[in-house]
């Protein structure tokens, strides 16, 4: 039941207790960027009802506004959403510490005298049968954001797979063969002119063409480079032999020779639409993205009933940041054709880009159904599972992935990741082992394993993945700190000041690696630092809770009782604010300590 969620949103922290009709939970909501905690309260359906139903049917219709209506109420807590999910109703409200409604804790076996959530559910049902109230204007509540520190390690997991530039092979097979044929029967009719006025070089260039095109057939790339080389020296006019020498050029992948034979063709043979198209391709290939945009955009111009011109267009605005104009190309694109699981793909990518990872989930979901072999639709739905705190979900997509491509590095690297979420530490190293089988340089997985090995108290070799880690790439910082970490706990606080403050050399707006030099400099008696590193920490990031608390801790130390108080009450907050009970515990006994 931990770590459950519901609504594709909330993921479960810790039961509260029941009521008549449900269990209650404590849960954090995922979607926002600093997942606070709120209550969520589950409910029987009142399925024997039908004016009852239909006034639901009409709250889910009608949330946005009812939500409003409901927090004109000022009731406490306030109700900030709900759902229906497997033929139970769900109440969210917020969660307010120590509040009679939210209370995390009940004497065993006793069950509350009146449930709450009915009462407040049947509240809900009396208000869908009345008029909306006049808007009254009311003041603005301003919510703390917050960004939790995992105490746990400095984790990454790879960012989605972008879908393949040019993809070589699949262009070729739409565009060569019409070029080709082009080719050889414009040449032809070139060739026949020259044949009837005798011209030798014109008939040697289409001998030299029509060798061109069967090296290009057979796979000889160079062979073919070669024998359009020589059509074009003795016939500098053939535009189809621009073409495919270009063609040629991009398997081999000289993308700017391509380029220029693109542009000769299109030079000579303007109204050429699959020229465009192919140095569309090729700038794409080169990242020349507003190039792209621009090829593609003539292309459209010429035939705007082109679903693949739209997707490639779309791709390059995405790659510019222009997730508007990628938005629009790309549902033109499924628009024309409504099973290109390709632009599915990348509208997800540029959905999770923009924030929206319910639409990308979505996006990713439709391309899986009309591609179900497309590991990298299974490997970005994972990943956006993951961000969702749907790490059952992630594990489940990234085997999916790894079943078509055992051979993905990235999606072992991340499965390994979010069965660590789930506290399969062993399964964890397990896999990052096999991300490291597949790529030896792979840094980010000797780091996930090293973490996994410092969460099994295995110090030693969290030690040797870590440092593995930095001798591949010295410039990572999360090793640095990790490394850090496994260092102070092994006794060696010198080694772990080195370690943080390289981290803090290699980023200086790293808020973790300035709270951990300062608890490390609190070991060294060097309190004055200490204030210095974690006042710096929360500058960087206000939301810091364990800076909070380091800063509170060494304030009580110096006898500076009042700002101690006040560090802890923050902590406290902030602490609570992401379900870390335990450490909102500890904060709180902390300020009874001190008061």
């Amino acid at each position: 039941m931990i770590d459950q969620v519901f609504n594709n949103r909330y993921r479960v922290v810790r039961i509260l207790g029941s009521g008549v009709s449900g269990l209650i939970y404590l849960a954090a909501d995922t979607r926002h960027p600093d997942c606070p905690v709120c209550v969520i309260r589950q409910l029987k359906l009142p399925t024997k009802n039908p004016q009852a139903l239909r006034r639901l049917q009409f709250l889910l219709t009608h949330k946005s506004e009812t939500l409003e209506r409901l927090a004109q109420t000022n009731q406490n807590p306030e109700i900030v959403n709900y759902f229906v999910e497997n033929k139970k109703f769900y109440l969210v409200e917020e969660f307010v510490p120590d509040h009679p409604l939210n209370t995390l804790k009940k004497k065993s076996g006793q069950q509350p005298k009146d449930d709450q959530g009915l009462i407040r559910f049947q509240e809900m049902l009396t208000l869908a049968a009345k008029p909306p109230e006049p808007e009254v204007e009311s003041p603005l509540i301003s919510t703390s954001t917050q960004t939790s520190i995992a105490n746990s390690g400095n984790w990454e997991i790879f960012p989605e797979k972008p879908l393949p530039k040019s993809a070589n092979q699949s262009r070729l097979k739409r565009w060569r063969l019409p070029i080709l044929v082009g080719g050889i029967s414009l040449a032809l009719g070139l060739g026949l002119m020259g044949l009837l006025s005798q011209n030798p070089d014109r008939i040697k260039a289409q001998e030299f063409f029509e060798q061109g095109v069967e090296h290009l057939k057979s796979g000889n790339v160079q062979g073919a480079i070669e024998a359009f080389d020589e059509s074009i020296q003795l016939n500098p006019n053939n535009p189809l032999a621009y073409g495919n020498r270009g063609i040629a050029y991009d398997d081999l992948g000289a993308h700017q020779a391509a380029v220029e034979d693109y542009t000769k063709l299109i030079e000579l043979a303007p109204s050429n639409t699959d020229a465009y198209y192919q140095r569309g391709l090729a700038r794409y290939d080169l990242e020349d993205w507003q190039g792209a945009v621009e090829d593609f955009t003539e292309l459209i111009q010429r035939k705007s009933n082109d679903d693949q011109a739209y997707y490639h267009r779309g791709i390059a605005n995405y790659q510019l940041n222009q997730y508007k104009a990628a938005i629009a190309d790309l549902d033109q694109a499924i628009q024309l054709n409504p099973q290109n699981a390709q632009a599915y793909a990348a509208r997800g990518l540029v959905l999770s880009a923009m924030g929206n990872q319910q639409e990308a989930m979505a996006d990713y979901t439709q391309a899986i159904e009309y591609n179900p072999n497309d590991a990298k639709a299974y490997y970005n739905r994972g990943r956006t599972r993951f961000h969702l705190a749907d790490y059952r979900g992630a594990v489940d997509d990234y085997t999916q992935a790894i079943a078509i491509d055992p051979t993905d590095s990235m999606a072992y690297t991340n499965r390994c990741q979010a069965k660590f979420n789930l506290g399969n530490y062993r399964d964890a190293i397990a896999d990052c082992t096999e991300a490291i089988t597949q790529n030896p340089n792979n840094h980010i997985a000797y780091n996930n394993r090293c973490i996994a090995h410092l969460n099994l108290k295995d110090y030693q070799k969290a030690l040797k993945d870590c440092s593995q880690s930095i001798r591949i790439e010295p410039s990572y910082e999360n090793a640095y700190i990790n490394r850090g970490e496994i260092r102070r706990k092994l006794g060696d606080n010198q080694g772990a000041l080195e370690d943080y403050t390289q981290a803090i050399r290699l980023n200086p707006n790293n808020s973790v690696a300035y709270t951990n030099r300062a608890r490390v400099r609190r070991k060294f008696g060097d309190n004055s630092g200490a204030l210095d590193d974690y006042t710096k920490a929360i500058q960087l990031n206000p939301n810091n809770a364990f800076a909070y608390s380091g800063r509170g801790l060494t304030h009580a130390e110096l006898g500076n009782t009042m700002e101690a108080i006040n560090d802890f009450e923050q902590a406290s907050k902030l602490h609570l604010d992401n379900g870390r009970i335990d450490q909102y515990n500890e904060a709180q006994l902390q300020l009874k300590t001190l008061r």
